[in-house]
């Protein structure tokens, strides 16, 4: 099994054209994770069943299955010292 990092998407304009922001309000949601699994979309179907109100807010959206709205990024074990990350709300 690999380990995986989902985070929602801050590079595309998604939020800008259809106006359909998943992550509003910020209460009850989830805003990333890390998961063990043995592909990206065993990864994304995990995300997505452990996530919050980001997956029902907006019709037919399902934020963490859709590489438009979310990254599935693997996690290699090599590399220099880093947090991974950091889900840090006020």
């Amino acid at each position: 099994m690999k380990f995986w990092r989902l985070t929602p998407r801050h590079d595309t304009l998604w939020w800008c054209v259809d106006g359909k922001d998943p992550w509003q309000p910020h209460h009850e949601r989830a805003f990333g994770f890390v998961v063990r699994a043995a592909d990206a979309e065993e990864a994304r179907w995990l995300a997505h069943q452990a996530g919050g109100e980001e997956n029902g807010t907006i019709e037919g959206i399902r934020p963490w299955l859709d590489d438009s709205y979310s990254t599935c990024e693997e996690l290699g074990g090599d590399g220099s010292a880093e947090v991974l990350l950091v889900n840090f709300r006020h």
